[in-house]
């Protein structure tokens, strides 16, 4: 967990590893895609459905946000939706870079490409500065940061960060940590505004939903594999797959409606 006695730590390996996420970035951006600039997270979804398998369900683990896999020739992405939206929006670019860039260590069954939040590890903190970097714009941020300055100027700073997460759509954190690497605000400042409650102080005007788990459930490639395995396959054994998969849905769908009743 990023916290004020590990922060100048994690801007002095960001400073570090940023000309290997310019590379990075650049390297995306020379696909030609246009959703890269203008819609970053729309383009990492698309570029994931288009190559890879996106499994999308909800599973009640606090350390856990996403896996990046290899099983019998294809790739598989799976984005844990029990987590709130804006720590989703951010596992869609940490997984998006663990398959884009570590392809082939993936098919390495000794890797292990789970998110768990070891502060230092390069290889969660590579991903981890790219969803950042590749997320957060860094023309938008110090202009709409200078903007809520002048007109928000009663308002703290964590409150100004809070208008900021409406913007990006991205953890509290990671806006708190880019603004410092950015020298819009001095490490002091980053650190007093770490220990925000930000979670309970959540202003009347901005998308509460944010900051609550969207339990989507899908489960990519299902439909068009079915329809190409009926010409392949026995009906009897066609039945039995689709009944299993129709089940192990019902089972989701109940999970999130018993997590849902819990939380409520």
């Amino acid at each position: 967990m990023i916290a004020k006695d590990n922060l100048e730590m994690i801007l002095e390996q960001n400073k570090t590893h940023l000309p290997k996420m310019k590379k990075a970035m650049d390297r995306i951006y020379s696909l030609g895609d246009p959703l890269a600039h203008v819609k970053p997270l729309d383009f990492i979804k698309t570029y994931l459905y288009e190559h890879a398998n996106v499994l999308q369900f909800p599973i009640q683990h606090a350390d856990y946000g996403g896996l990046v896999y290899y099983y019998n020739g294809d790739y598989y992405v799976h984005i844990n939706t029990a987590q709130p939206r804006i720590y989703e929006n951010f596992m869609w670019a940490h997984e998006f870079y663990h398959f884009f860039f570590d392809k082939e260590k993936i098919k390495n069954p000794d890797q292990n490409f789970i998110m768990i939040d070891h502060i230092y590890d390069e290889k969660e903190r590579l991903p981890n500065l790219f969803a950042s970097e590749f997320l957060i714009n860094d023309f938008v941020l110090e202009r709409s940061f200078r903007f809520l300055e002048t007109t928000h100027m009663k308002q703290s700073l964590p409150e100004k960060i809070m208008r900021l997460i409406s913007i990006f759509q991205i953890p509290y954190k990671a806006l708190v940590v880019k603004l410092a690497q950015n020298e819009l605000i001095t490490m002091n400042e980053a650190k007093d505004a770490l220990d925000y409650d930000y979670r309970n102080r959540i202003p009347h005007d901005i998308d509460k939903s944010l900051f609550e788990p969207s339990y989507t459930i899908n489960i990519s490639g299902f439909d068009e594999s079915y329809e190409k395995a009926k010409r392949l396959m026995y009906e009897e054994d066609l039945q039995s797959i689709k009944k299993s998969y129709d089940r192990l849905y019902e089972q989701v769908l109940a999970s999130v409606h018993d997590q849902r009743g819990t939380k409520g």
